[in-house]
């Protein structure tokens, strides 16, 4: 019976070893996504502040695809805005999912300590 019961705990801590590894790959991507929104977002808030330094009748472009097109100088600040907005959330989701998975890493690190030390009160 000792022995059925050593392999599911073998079974069980080899599952939560898995986990764990998926877990902190999970965690290793997300932390490079938020580091690349947030360089955008600074890349973005740059452009915002040399824009505004300009006078309003100054011609602006903005690049879709593979070309340019006149855009009023009003129009590029509020969609810079909207960018700097849509990278902010972006960052925000991503920090709350982090932070899911870091919970749910810590939880399977205290499940695999209490299998580890179940095992040793065991033997």
């Amino acid at each position: 019976m000792s022995k059925t019961v050593d392999m599911e705990l073998k079974k069980a801590f080899a599952e939560l070893q898995i986990k764990m590894m998926d877990t902190k790959q999970k965690l290793k991507i997300q932390d490079i996504q938020v580091d690349s929104f947030k360089k955008n977002k600074h890349h973005t808030q740059l452009t915002l502040s040399e824009i505004k330094k300009l006078p309003v009748d100054t011609n602006s472009y903005e690049s879709v695809g593979r070309m340019f097109i006149k855009t009023p100088q009003p129009e590029v600040v509020v969609n810079l805005e909207k960018k700097i907005k849509a990278y902010e959330d972006k960052i925000k989701d991503i920090e709350t999912n982090k932070n899911y998975l870091e919970r749910n890493l810590k939880e399977s690190e205290n499940n695999l300590r209490e299998m580890v030390q179940q095992k040793m009160a065991t033997s």
